[in-house]
């Protein structure tokens, strides 16, 4: 038996991509023969084949899994494989949080949307988060709909140990982690970091992650521009993991503005480097991190900048690592064990 991963896009710093070549990983420790495939890919990445020649490989006793997410133009071709087939779902953007600057990735899921009711076609679901696996739930004849977040004790930041001793911060600074697009509300973030100023702190904000989006990005300069906040912003780009990791020592908190959120690593990311978490409620991110650092979708961003500058506190301002939330990601991390990975592949 061979299990065969496949996915449109693997490439370096993919939240989704990672996780396939995560999945191929917990397959080997568990025995079983995998390999990977993708529409585009990183030539550098070792062992991704073309996904068309999953195709022409697969047998009767081997397992076809697809991670999904986005409008799949082959997905009618996994159904019709001769072998069992799961679908890992990471959630489809609500098509709304992208129609302004992202007009045809919005056609695309909106495509997705429609596409739902196949997966029922698979044998086996697996959702990234329980909200996830929530949007499933209206879909007739689908399957019983397991959680497995897309994570792996493996990932090099949780390999790492955090580090116990850094440097006083100046100000407070809060690091935001993912892709510059629409549904992330950076703009959101950049209109906080103005409002921290009016209980007089003068907080630095890092974004670290691509900015597809050119629209997008010179309409954040210009806000921050704006706001007065411009030179308190500083857009990273894409980091090596080393690079990235720093990041996360010199931060006093993670912020997670989006709108739309399958299961958001970077807030587990954070937490295990003992980091407070700032997560706007409404999303999977919520899932992940304690009661306290979710903050209502509905309030006001006013509400919001008072309660964040209240937890600025000292300890944080000294950039302290606080066990409680390394604790607290380590649980996170069982939820996707190696022993939940055989369950699902035995079964």
């Amino acid at each position: 038996m061979i299990l065969h991963v496949c996915a449109l896009d693997i490439f370096a710093g993919d939240a989704v991509g990672n996780h396939c070549l995560g999945i191929a990983r917990a397959a080997e420790r568990l025995g079983i023969q995998t390999e990977v495939y993708a529409k585009s890919y990183d030539f550098s990445t070792p062992g991704v084949r073309p996904l068309e020649e999953v195709f022409t490989s697969t047998h009767k006793d081997d397992i076809v899994l697809l991670s999904y997410s986005i409008y799949d133009a082959n997905l009618e071709r996994f159904l019709a494989l001769p072998c069992k087939k799961v679908c890992y779902f990471h959630g489809v953007t609500d098509p709304h949080l992208l129609r302004e600057f992202e007009p045809r990735i919005a056609d695309l899921c909106e495509a997705a949307l429609r596409q739902l009711p196949l997966l029922a076609g698979f044998d086996a679901v697996i959702a990234n988060s329980q909200q996830t696996a929530q949007s499933l739930a209206d879909v007739a004849n689908m399957p019983e709909v397991k959680v497995i977040p897309p994570i792996f004790a493996d990932m090099v930041a949780f390999v790492l140990a955090p580090a116990q001793k850094h440097a006083p911060l100046r100000e407070p600074n809060l690091l935001i982690v993912g892709r510059v697009v629409p549904h992330k509300r950076i703009d959101d973030a950049i209109d906080l970091l103005a409002l921290l100023k009016q209980h007089d702190i003068d907080a630095t904000l890092t974004i670290v992650g691509s900015a597809p989006n050119y629209d997008y990005l010179k309409f954040l300069i210009n806000r921050a521009r704006a706001l007065g906040v411009l030179e308190q912003v500083d857009f990273k780009g894409m980091l090596d993991d080393a690079d990235l990791f720093d990041c996360y020592d010199g931060a006093s908190a993670l912020l997670a503005m989006s709108r739309h959120e399958g299961f958001c690593v970077p807030v587990l990311e954070a937490m295990h480097f003992g980091k407070p978490v700032f997560v706007r409620g409404g999303t999977a991110a919520q899932e992940i991190c304690p009661a306290d650092c979710v903050f209502d979708t509905a309030a006001d961003l006013t509400v919001w900048a008072e309660n964040i500058a209240a937890r600025l506190d000292k300890a944080t301002s000294l950039n302290a690592v606080n066990p409680a939330y390394v604790s607290h990601a380590e649980s996170v991390l069982q939820r996707a064990s190696d022993a939940e990975w055989r369950h699902i592949l035995a079964a």
